[in-house]
C-alpha cells in the first residue's frame, strides 16, 4: 500500500488499485486510525518486552552484502557525477540506472534476518508509553520507524468486513517479527 494525502484526508491505498488484471487491489484505509492502532500495538509490545537478555549489537548482515552495498554506493556516486558532467547523459538514463542499483540494495537489505536490539535502548519496559511520547515530541520519526521495523514484519490491511464509517481493527493483521 502506498500513502496518499488527498485534500480531504490522508489514507493508505493499494498500489495495484488501477491495475486491470488479476493483481488488482481495491483496498484503502484511513491513515490516522491505522497509524494510531499500530502505535498502540507497538507500545503494548514494548511495555512487555524485556531487553536484558539480548546482545546489544550483533552484525546483522553478511559481510558480502555490506561490501556489495559499498560498491553500489560508489556506483551511485559515479552515476551522479556522470549526470552532472556529461551533457549527453540524460536524466531519464540516470533514473533508469539509479533504479537498478537501488533495487539491488533493497533486495539485500530485505535478507537481513536479525535486527539489533540497540534501537530499543531507553524505550522498552514499563515506561514505554512515556518514552514513545517523548519520541513523538522530539519528532524522532527515524527512530520510531526503526522500532516499527524491529517489532513488525508487516502490517496487512484485510478487505472490509462491514459497510459504513469507522475504523475496523479486525481489518488489520500485524505480523510480528520474532524477538529472539
Amino acid at each position: 500500500m502506498g500513502g496518499t494525502n488527498t485534500v480531504r484526508y490522508a489514507n493508505y491505498r493499494c498500489t495495484r488499485a488501477d491495475d486491470v488484471d488479476q493483481q488488482k487491489g481495491n483496498r484503502s484505509v484511513s491513515a490516522v486510525p491505522l497509524e494510531t492502532f499500530a502505535r498502540d500495538v507497538a507500545i503494548k509490545v514494548l511495555t512487555k518486552l524485556d531487553t536484558s537478555g539480548y546482545e546489544p549489537a550483533a552484525t546483522t548482515r553478511p559481510e558480502a552484502d555490506v561490501l556489495a552495498d559499498e560498491k553500489d554506493r560508489a556506483k551511485l556516486e559515479e552515476l551522479k557525477q556522470l549526470w552532472l558532467t556529461d551533457d549527453d547523459f540524460t536524466t531519464a538514463g540516470f533514473h533508469a540506472m539509479h533504479a537498478v542499483v537501488l533495487k539491488r540494495v533493497k533486495e539485500r537489505q530485505r535478507k537481513t534476518v536479525k535486527r539489533p536490539i540497540a534501537g530499543l535502548e531507553g524505550i522498552a519496559g514499563s515506561e514505554a508509553e512515556a518514552n514513545w511520547k517523548k519520541l513523538e515530541e522530539d519528532e524522532d520519526y527515524e527512530r520510531m520507524n526503526a522500532i516499527y521495523r524491529f517489532l513488525f514484519a508487516a502490517v496487512v490491511v484485510l478487505p472490509p468486513t462491514r459497510k459504513g464509517r469507522g475504523f475496523d481493527t479486525n481489518r488489520v493483521d500485524i505480523k510480528p517479527n520474532p524477538l529472539d
